[in-house]
């Protein structure tokens, strides 16, 4: 995150939760329905929890107590970056030649 963002953040949001990786969920102090999140250092999009997702896109207006302990939800950000994650194949043959420009 820019450093321009957090001070909009600062200014301009109330900060509603804290997750334990760091992450933090914000709304705009005029209108609630505008909400965003700072991630943590090292983290992106992939390491929110569904409730937080809904939350952000305004499917929920409440964010739930659920908390995991830091290790548990590392570990659970490990697996979804490894499950959405491109598979290349061992080899180069798909079973046709595909059009290279000259």
């Amino acid at each position: 995150m820019s450093l321009g963002f957090k001070v909009y953040s600062f200014f301009n949001g109330i900060l509603v939760h804290k997750d334990s990786l760091g992450n933090k969920y914000y709304h705009d102090k005029n209108n609630f329905s505008k909400r965003w999140v700072v991630y943590a250092p090292g983290f992106g999009p992939e390491s929110l929890p569904t409730q937080f997702h809904n939350w952000l896109h305004n499917t929920s207006d409440e964010i739930s107590s659920f908390e995991l302990d830091e290790s548990s939800q590392e570990s659970f950000v490990k697996k979804r970056v490894q499950k959405h994650s491109v598979k290349h194949k061992e080899t180069q043959d798909k079973g046709y030649n595909s059009w290279q420009p000259k």
